[in-house]
């Protein structure tokens, strides 16, 4: 702005060097300078404030465009994670999926093994000596100690034998069930004849159980990775022992099959 008033200001100089002028010539040719001066001014003005105008709209855009870069940014990581959750959700449902298709399965084995229990011992649950019970996704066959074991015994007699190879061939071939064996007294404690053998009733309990797995892998061909022993003494009755019938049924072996734990 000042450069070019000085241009003027030297032209007017120049002139009056150079050539002689009347007064009002002069004052026109100031009237003149100044009103282009002033007009310089305002266009100097006007273009100054066209720039700051300017400069106030990019700085407004670079903001707004790092405003949008972080919100695309923040975007990315929120589709990310999603797509990450989506793949976990997917994985749960398959695995989900897998699970309820080899439950289906097991419980139609259990089915099938509690169908060909129930045929082949239809006397023995007839008179009571032999129960099976259905649960969930696993089956329970109980046996009265009587029916297998003689009386104060551990080895099996021959009546248990025909009665475990049953139990057996019907669970030999099923590959993902288990086989837990649990032994269950009385509380009548051990007779002075027997007492060196076992001292208590876990002894006997956990005796006879063990007795009926060896049985069942040696004679009936289960792998014994399927199988397990559990003796429970007299602590988990399923009746009152202050009675003979009470006692006889908490005298047991509980056969329990069910799916293999991953």
């Amino acid at each position: 702005m000042h450069n070019r008033s000085l241009f003027f200001v030297s032209c007017f100089i120049l002139i009056l060097s150079s050539a002689c002028v009347t007064g009002d010539q002069h004052t026109a040719v100031k009237s003149e300078l100044n009103a282009e001066i002033k007009q310089a001014d305002e266009q100097i003005e006007n273009l100054t404030a066209k720039l700051k105008s300017a400069e106030t709209s990019k700085n407004k855009c670079l903001n707004d465009l790092k405003a949008r870069q972080a919100q695309n940014a923040q975007l990315k990581n929120i589709n990310l994670q999603l797509s990450k959750n989506l793949e976990s959700l997917t994985t749960d449902l398959n695995k989900k999926k897998s699970v309820i298709k080899l439950q289906g399965k097991v419980i139609q084995l259990l089915d099938d093994t509690k169908k060909t229990i129930e045929t082949s011992l239809k006397d023995q649950i007839a008179s009571q000596d032999v129960e099976v019970i259905e649960m969930e996704d696993k089956l329970k066959v109980i046996f009265i100690d009587k029916i297998l074991f003689n009386s104060g015994k551990v080895d099996i007699n021959e009546q248990g034998k025909s009665l475990l190879i049953v139990i057996a061939d019907s669970i030999s071939g099923h590959e993902n069930q288990n086989v837990v064996v649990e032994g269950h007294t009385d509380n009548v404690p051990i007779s002075a004849g027997s007492k060196k053998k076992f001292p208590s009733n876990w002894e006997l309990s956990t005796a006879r159980a063990a007795a009926v797995v060896r049985f069942i892998q040696e004679e009936g061909g289960v792998p014994p990775e399927r199988l397990s022993v559990r003796g429970y003494s007299f602590y988990r009755p399923v009746a009152s022992n202050r009675t003979e019938e009470g006692r006889t049924q908490n005298r047991r072996i509980e056969i329990t099959l069910g799916p293999q734990e991953k």
